[in-house]
């Protein structure tokens, strides 16, 4: 920086029984003992002495980037996240930063009042008198990170939703969560906490977050499709509001929207009367439902007779295939006869070297297409899947050509 940029500051260190402060004359000697040009200075001069109750005040200084200041002033906050055990993030309305403590070899003097270099020029000069209230080494830099979002489904776990009927029952006395609630505890922002929650398809029912159990998701799924057949609806046009405003209806109208939304998107269809709002059924979100339906609890399945039986078993005119059990299930390629099994992404640990650790457990190597879907929600930003593997995992070719990938670093 260059000299003509700087007011002249001079830091005058006074004993707490003594406060003889400097005079303007005094710090221009200071100044011509340092051989500077008193015309390249500002006039006007800022002397900093430390406070008699420096000791008092507890200020932790936190480094924000262009991008959160303009954040802050804007009128946004920023959120300190987590419970108790956990290491504190602070959250934006989208975003999660890591909250690091970090040491300078710099003294970082805080002052309520100190002026700008622009704010000194001009004037006949005089001396301002500016207190240190504290002095520090240490500062908390922030960190763009993944939201830690492990803990919600354990949290959501607790109380999973079977049906308004069984509301009452002793196994639904478990702790149930509001969107306040989970926030004060899973360490991510608002934006990131709802699109995990719609990733889980946890449903809001009475003004709380609850997974809904499996089989009863299952069989809301074939009500809604049964209803489409009986109605002589197409499954890639239904009717939103009919169906949910149909008198004879099983299920709770909450459930209902919820279930449409999990299998299906939601679309506006132009109509010769004006639009309707129609939901079109996922034929890869259903079968893969119906897939994991068979496979759930039975261990490894035979892969001829587990096509076989997911074939028959998906809606009359919907096709079957295995890229729709993506981060879903393994195929055992080298059993004889081949194998398939039920291996969840939402099951596998968080964190990246537990992640991996529990999936060379699972299998020694691995081919890219394979383990994609089981690394692809650990890349940071701008990170690629290539790069996690070069940090994480060792790449070999076998004799047939085929590129895998085991672990770096022994199996625990």
């Amino acid at each position: 920086m260059n000299m003509t940029d700087l007011s002249y500051i001079h830091l005058s260190v006074v004993e707490f029984r003594d406060f003889d402060l400097r005079t303007l004359q005094e710090a221009q000697a200071v100044a011509e003992q340092a051989k500077l040009d008193l015309t390249d200075l500002n006039s006007s001069v800022q002397s900093l002495y430390l406070s008699q109750d420096m000791g008092d005040h507890e200020v932790r200084l936190v480094e924000l980037d262009s991008s959160m200041v303009k954040h802050l002033e804007a009128g946004n906050s920023l959120m300190v996240r987590g419970d108790k055990s956990d290491m504190a993030v602070v959250c934006t309305d989208d975003s999660t930063f890591e909250l690091k403590s970090t040491q300078t070899t710099n003294s970082l003097l805080l002052l309520p009042d100190c002026r700008a270099p622009e704010q000194l020029v001009g004037g006949d000069g005089c001396l301002l008198h500016k207190e240190v209230y504290c002095i520090s080494h240490v500062y908390l830099e922030l960190k763009q990170c993944r939201p830690k979002l492990k803990k919600l489904q354990t949290l959501l776990q607790e109380n999973v939703f079977t049906g308004p009927e069984y509301e009452s029952d002793e196994k639904h006395t478990g702790k149930k969560y509001t969107t306040t609630d989970l926030l004060s505890l899973i360490q991510a922002s608002e934006k990131e906490l709802l699109q995990e929650l719609r990733k889980l398809h946890a449903v809001h029912y009475d003004g709380y977050w609850r997974l809904v159990d499996f089989d009863y998701m299952g069989n809301v799924l074939q009500y809604i499709m049964d209803t489409v057949d009986c109605q002589s609806w197409s499954y890639d046009q239904i009717p939103t509001d009919k169906l949910l405003s149909m008198e004879d209806n099983v299920y709770p109208r909450v459930v209902l929207q919820h279930c449409l939304d999990c299998y299906g998107d939601r679309k506006i269809m132009e109509l010769d009367g004006g639009s309707e709002e129609v939901h079109v059924l996922s034929e890869d979100k259903v079968c893969r439902y119906f897939a994991e339906y068979l496979l759930k609890g039975v261990g490894k399945f035979n892969l001829a007779e587990f096509l076989q039986t997911w074939k028959e078993s998906v809606p009359v005119g919907m096709t079957t295939d295995l890229q729709q059990l993506e981060g879903v299930a393994l195929i055992d390629k080298k059993s004889h006869p081949q194998v398939i099994s039920h291996f969840p992404v939402t099951g596998l640990p968080e964190d990246a070297p537990d992640r991996f650790n529990r999936l060379f457990r699972t299998r020694e190597k691995w081919t890219l297409e394979d383990i994609t879907p089981y690394i692809r929600d650990l890349c940071e930003r701008k990170q690629t899947v290539g790069s996690l593997l070069t940090k994480f995992a060792r790449a070999s070719t076998l004799p047939d050509g085929t590129k895998v990938y085991n672990s770096r670093v022994p199996i625990k």
